[in-house]
């Protein structure tokens, strides 16, 4: 698969977080929309047989990725001790990939060094319209509700990683498909102005064959690793349930939501996984679309695990 790296720039709040998995379901849909239903349905051609086309990494601070979920056993203890401190880093630069990975937490840094309010998330009032009367509902009655919305730092850059088979479908087909997304919107709400963002660039990247050697990973989204046969012993992770839904027209079905699935969060560390991807794809997902895949792969980068064996308590 050829590796990408696409930066883009929001240009609007967001009603849904910028994760991989989520913009590859908005992909799919604008593979329909752009090339037609058969150009999807072969892109999705052994999907869930651990072939799939297309991987999506979550949306990073440029020059940053996430910090592997490790315990503190794992790491370089160097000036601050606080606990509490040290969690709040969660961003690695990328190039301090080629330091000895007990280190990183001391290159890691969080979330305000990298820009003021980075990302925030506050709730925006709305009130319902009764489309029959034109009223905020029944009897002219006040029907507020509340909704979250996320602001990114004005003109700050993110990027996302991506793995493509170009045999089924070509960057320039994807980059235009994604160009769409940007216009009309990612995520929940995309309809009434949320979710815009432009392509700042868009170019091949080096950065999984640079990182493909290792004893372990750590991945880049959000991902299935159930029955893969990695190294549980010396695997690290928290885990998420994704209670998703249809998106476009699917969204308006009698049966908008998929089924739970359970999930290891971004940042994960597996051993005796191999780079650049782990997990699988998951089908049979929807009870009203059949044919419906959840991408439970995520990009991943290989590293040196100096193997820790952890006590009960450090675990």
């Amino acid at each position: 698969m050829n590796a990408y790296q696409l930066i883009i720039q929001p240009q609007t709040a967001f009603g849904t977080p910028l994760v991989g998995d989520t913009l590859f379901g908005q992909i799919c849909w604008g593979i329909v929309e752009q090339f037609g239903t058969e150009k999807l349905e072969g892109c999705l051609q052994s999907y869930t047989d651990g072939k799939p086309f297309l991987v999506v990494s979550d949306a990073f601070p440029k020059g940053f990725l996430p910090l592997p979920t490790l315990p503190s056993t794992y790491w370089e203890q160097q000036g601050e001790t606080d606990r509490k401190q040290l969690k709040k880093r969660q961003w690695l630069p990328e190039n301090a990939l080629s330091a000895n990975s007990k280190t990183w937490q001391i290159h890691a840094k969080t979330s305000s060094d990298i820009a003021a309010d980075l990302s925030r998330s506050h709730t925006q009032p709305h009130n319902s319209l009764n489309r029959q009367t034109h009223t905020t509902g029944a009897g002219g009655s006040f029907a507020p509700y509340e909704s979250e919305q996320i602001w990114y730092v004005p003109n700050h850059l993110w990027q996302i990683y991506l793995l493509l088979d170009e045999g089924r479908l070509k960057a320039e087909e994807l980059q235009q498909v994604i160009t769409n997304i940007g216009h009309t919107g990612y995520g929940r709400d995309a309809s009434i102005g949320l979710g815009k963002f432009r392509i700042a660039d868009w170019a091949t990247t080096e950065l999984f064959a640079q990182h493909s050697s290792g004893n372990a990973v750590f991945t880049l989204a959000a991902s299935c690793p159930q029955q893969q046969g990695y190294d549980s012993a010396h695997s690290y992770y928290q885990t998420q349930t994704r209670f998703g839904r249809h998106g476009n027209i699917q969204a308006t079905t009698g049966q908008p939501f998929k089924r739970p699935i359970l999930m290891a969060q971004t940042g994960a560390v597996f051993s005796g996984a191999r780079a650049p991807l782990v997990g699988q794809g998951i089908g049979g997902i929807s009870a009203a679309q059949a044919q419906a895949v959840h991408q439970g792969y995520a990009p991943a980068l290989a590293f040196t695990l100096d193997i820790v064996k952890l006590s009960a308590e450090a675990v």
